[in-house]
């Protein structure tokens, strides 16, 4: 057992026929920042864990100095030199690397959640500083960054002006750990130096030939790292990631205009053993990744949360699961009064093209003789997601408060069938907007379809039929995007597909959807 990782070698073979274009590609990058247009500088950046950010200078129409880097590419954490000439003598230089901040642009309306396009914006990020010598001349040393892949754009600032310009191009790798374990042991994969402009930033992961799901990192700084599972019978698998632009496999990548790129990797993993089918789990994402409730909400089932001037009023705690008891907090209404609960969902159906608000009645208590209340209900089994509990009496409302459904009670049965029989999964608590309200499925890491949850109330039951020789076969249910709508950017993300990042990188994270990867398995007996 071990780390198996790959930067270029035997398994992407056509990567050493474009050697010599990629190494007068990445020469041609210090002057013209490679193969790819850059944007202008900034003029806002924001903060990043890797460097201290930076104002961009202001434009100048002076020609900008050549800085020389050495080595002029590399991998992430690569030392490399910067040499420049043509300074003032005593002149303080600072050295500034341009990268590129990624998010997703979502539209939230009071229906639905819309994933529309995912976004780079121009930021510099600080490298250090030095004095120019006697004879006009400087010299700097540094680390790259853990950033993008491909030509980083390094500047010479004097003064807040632009005055020199190089460039380092970060070279893509990937591994994977362990490289032996049974059936179900799960495999970290990571990949760092993915791209930001199209055709780069996206990749696909292939298991024993079959198509799995696909490899994003726009928020995360082209640094991928996530979790897939040993598949199959005992013996050697191969487990591959290619470039993949619109979510599946580029099966010809070498023959296209980014073909200089290393962006096809294999590895081998062998399977040990078969223990049994391992327990149901889910694997939630790390919270540095996911908003919890109470911050940055986005507007879903309603414009705007309401509150009535003179009204306090919390909900603890903010997520929890159907069935779970979570308590209304609220002070200034009216005392002596009685006030309803009432719970605000999505109905209707895609297919129908109909969508609409629901508003259920929860449960009525009585403010105190200073209109404080505390009352507590049992979270409807309903459609997960973002909720509203309307605190009300008759038409008039006190207080709108968010509050998250998680997904929950997974299970498959029965666990041991024959080939060919049927075995079900249900799970509670699937979401109604185009990011939460569907699941892909993968069969031994192979992808084989979605399931949506609209139609029926967050409650979602898959019928499969066992295949595959006797022995443990892994079902995996990963977050998705149900859709796009309007129209598609000319390198779009092809929809319902599995996003093996999700847990880090889905678009709905930073909105506060918290979705879990589901872990299941069964038997195949004779």
């Amino acid at each position: 057992m071990g780390v198996l990782s790959r930067r270029p070698g035997r398994w992407n073979k056509y990567i050493r026929v474009f050697c010599g274009a990629t190494a007068l590609l990445a020469a041609l990058g210090i002057l013209v920042a490679c193969s790819q247009s850059q944007p202008p500088p900034p003029t806002v950046v924001a903060p990043t864990p890797t460097g201290a950010p930076v104002a961009a200078p202001t434009a100048t129409p002076v020609p900008l100095k050549l800085l020389k880097v050495q080595p002029e590419k590399g991998y992430i954490g690569d030392s490399f030199a910067i040499t420049g000439e043509g300074f003032l003598p005593g002149q303080g230089v600072e050295f500034q690397w341009a990268t590129m901040e990624g998010s997703y642009l979502n539209k939230a309306i009071a229906t639905d959640l819309q994933f529309h396009k995912r976004q780079f914006t121009p930021k510099r990020v600080r490298l250090g500083g030095v004095t120019a010598d006697a004879q006009g001349k400087v010299t700097a040393s540094f680390n790259a960054l853990e950033d993008f892949g491909e030509t980083r754009e390094i500047y010479a600032v004097v003064d807040g002006k632009d005055v020199g310009k190089g460039g380092f191009r970060i070279l893509r790798t990937a591994s994977i750990t362990p490289t032996e374990g049974p059936v179900g042991t799960p495999i970290t994969v990571t990949i760092k130096g993915i791209g930001w402009s199209a055709f780069q930033n996206t990749m696909a992961l292939r298991y024993d030939n079959k198509h799995m799901g696909f490899i994003s990192a726009v928020t995360t700084k082209g640094t991928a790292v996530f979790q897939i599972r040993a598949a199959g019978p005992v013996g050697k698998h191969i487990v591959q990631v290619t470039g993949a632009s619109p979510t599946l496999a580029y099966l010809n990548l070498q023959q296209s205009p980014v073909g200089y790129i290393p962006m096809d990797f294999a590895f081998e993993f062998k399977v040990t053993g078969d223990n049994g089918p391992p327990p149901v789990t889910q694997v939630w994402p790390d919270k540095k990744y996911a908003i919890i409730a109470g911050s940055g909400v986005p507007g879903t089932m309603v414009e705007k949360l309401v509150t009535a001037p003179g009204v306090s009023a919390k909900i603890e705690p903010g997520r929890g699961q159907v069935h779970s008891r979570p308590a209304v907090k609220a002070s200034g209404l009216p005392p002596n009064t009685e006030v309803e609960l009432r719970w605000v969902t999505g109905r209707g159906s895609d297919s129908l093209g109909v969508r609409f608000l629901a508003e259920l009645p929860l449960v009525k208590a009585v403010t105190d003789q200073q209109g404080t209340l505390s009352a507590s209900f049992e979270v409807t089994d309903d459609r997960g997601g973002w909720q509203v509990v309307r605190v009300v009496r008759d038409s008039q409302v006190f207080a709108e408060l968010a509050y998250f459904v998680e997904r929950t009670d997974v299970s498959v049965t029965p666990t041991r069938v024959k080939l060919g029989e049927k075995f079900t999964i249900q799970l509670n608590g699937v979401g109604w907007t185009e990011m939460d309200k569907g699941v892909a499925v993968t069969y031994d890491n192979a992808y084989i379809g979605y399931a949506c949850g609209v139609s029926s109330s967050g409650t979602v039951v898959i019928n499969l039929v066992a295949t595959g020789g006797p022995g443990t076969h892994i079902i995996d249910l990963w977050p998705m995007i149900y859709r796009q709508p309007g129209e598609h950017p000319p390198e779009f993300w092809n929809f319902q597909m599995a996003q093996l990042t999700g847990l880090q990188d889905h678009p709905a994270l930073s909105l506060g959807y918290y979705q879990p990867n589901v872990r299941l398995a069964i038997e195949v007996v004779e």
